[in-house]
This record gives C-alpha cells, sequence and structure tokens, in this order.
C-alpha cells in the first residue's frame, strides 16, 4: 500500500511494514515456503518479507486454496507447503467457496419496476415538504 493509500485510509506510514497491500512477487512466495518448511515463525516471516502477520496468514491460506482449486493437489500434500492444519485448509476452502457464491449485483440487475432518479427526487422534495409543514406546526 503506498503511502499516499496509507494516508488516505487514516493510516500512519510509519506504523505499518511497507509492502502492506502490495501484491506478491514469485520470489517472494517462493522465499515465503522456504520459511514456512524451516518452521520459522509467522512473526518472523512477517519481519522478513515486511507485511503483517495477518498478512502472512492470509496470504498462506490464499496459497492453500489455490493448490486446492487450480492444482487440485491432496489435503496432505496442502498442508506440507503451508504448515497449515488440516481444519486450517478446510476452513480457508470453504470460506472461498462461500465467497464464490454470493450474488454480485450490476446496474444492468437491477429491477426495470425500480424508480428512475426523477422518481426519487421527487419523492424526496414531497418528504421534505411534509417534514417542513411538521415542523411549522410544532413551532
Amino acid at each position: 500500500m503506498t503511502t499516499e493509500k496509507k494516508l488516505m485510509y487514516g493510516l500512519d506510514p510509519s506504523k505499518y511494514p511497507s509492502r502492506l497491500g502490495q501484491p506478491w512477487k514469485e520470489d517472494e512466495v517462493v522465499k515465503l515456503l522456504r520459511s514456512i518448511q524451516k518452521k520459522k515463525s509467522i512473526e518472523d516471516i512477517a519481519k522478513e518479507h515486511d507485511r503483517t502477520e495477518g498478512g502472512i496468514i492470509s496470504y498462506i491460506k490464499k496459497l492453500a486454496t489455490d493448490y486446492h482449486f487450480n492444482d487440485k493437489r491432496p489435503i496432505e500434500e496442502i498442508q506440507q507447503y503451508t504448515g497449515l492444519s488440516k481444519e486450517e485448509i478446510e476452513e480457508a476452502i470453504k470460506k472461498r467457496v462461500i465467497k464464490k457464491k454470493k450474488p454480485t449485483v450490476s446496474i444492468t440487475d437491477a429491477d426495470e419496476d425500480e424508480p428512475t432518479m426523477k422518481e426519487v427526487v421527487s419523492l424526496l422534495k414531497d418528504i421534505q415538504g411534509k417534514l417542513n409543514a411538521l415542523l411549522e406546526k410544532v413551532e
């Protein structure tokens, strides 16, 4: 995440790793997997990659689901690569399936019975007029 984006989101750049929100490079993924094989702690891996611990954990889970869905690797093999437990991998897979099932709504999917902007504006003006009338009665 760039310094500008950190500032835009109200984050103090000095409190976050410089690679926060940056895409993962291929060599960085290899380094991550090697660190996992060496059984390094998430804290140490995060420092090495200049990322947050949460970012490391999230990326490991993403790799696990990629191995499952894209490469069709068995859970046991994914465990060896990622260091995650069977339960953690199954949970990550479940979350990804749920995420993919969520319907997305686009403007083109809008119901034709939806009011037009002109109708909404007219309704809001009517409501505003009625509120003003009520306020006059109260005063």
